[in-house]
């Protein structure tokens, strides 16, 4: 009688003949794990299942998860600030800035920060890099204010960022705001749309003086030059008028 080996020991040809007839008369021989699944008496499912199926059906459950998840990520764009402050030159420092921010966002009952709320960004420059950035988040809707010094606004205006401010402000505010309106020549669609911003077009009142804003003035970090106006693609028109209006109380 010949011997085989067999995991846990050896069998002999009997033996291993009487496990093969088992395995072919085994009913559920050559149907799915689900089908066996379902045909197996209850008193058998469960260690089938925790055998068979437990570690596939996690597995599939994980990966479903993670595909709903980024799904969502990228079909549910997260909320956009409704009051941007883009800040040149250091115009205010970034820890007054921060507090302006807070007050701000409590005046305006918003929360703070980008998520649909107040956000005064101090992190902008004048740079070629600068530029860029700014003009990317202003195609993306996302900036509605621009404080600067003079020199960079008098370069933001030549680029046609930013509005004229006798059709983007309230009639109020024009009347007690118009002698601190400063003028900039804007840009001209006929010029090339890269050229330096040195503006070629129509002289405007794109920015307002801040010289006698009574808020901005007790930041002691303020520049007394800086200048504010509102930017072409805001879609918060009415929110950077408040947010003009708090600055002059």
């Amino acid at each position: 009688m010949s011997v085989e080996s067999c995991k846990g020991g050896e069998i002999n040809s009997q033996q291993a003949e009487a496990i093969t007839t088992i395995a072919a008369t085994n009913e559920y021989k050559g149907k799915s794990r689900i089908t066996t699944l379902l045909e197996l008496p209850w008193g058998r499912k469960w260690n089938y299942f925790r055998d068979q199926l437990l570690a596939r059906t996690a597995t599939t459950v994980v990966i479903v998860c993670v595909v709903i998840y980024i799904a969502i990520q990228v079909l549910t764009p997260a909320a956009t600030p409704k009051l941007y402050a883009a800040v040149f030159d250091d115009a205010v420092s970034q820890q007054e800035a921060a507090t302006l921010q807070s007050q701000v966002a409590s005046k305006l009952g918003l929360p703070e920060g980008r998520k649909g709320g107040a956000l005064i960004d101090t992190y902008f420059s004048s740079d070629e890099n600068g530029i860029s950035k700014l003009q990317t988040m202003i195609a993306n809707h996302e900036i509605d204010v621009i404080v600067a010094t003079p020199k960079t606004y008098k370069e933001l205006s030549g680029y046609g960022y930013l509005t004229n401010l006798n059709s983007s402000l309230t009639e109020s505010q024009r009347m007690t705001l118009s002698s601190d309106f400063v003028t900039f020549k804007g840009f001209k669609d006929s010029d090339d749309p890269d050229y330096n911003g040195s503006g070629k077009g129509k002289t405007e009142p794109f920015g307002v003086s801040m010289t006698n804003f009574k808020r901005w003035s007790t930041l002691k970090s303020a520049k007394s030059d800086a200048i504010i106006g509102i930017v072409q693609e805001s879609q918060n028109h009415g929110i950077a008028q408040q947010f003009i209006d708090y600055l002059n109380e």
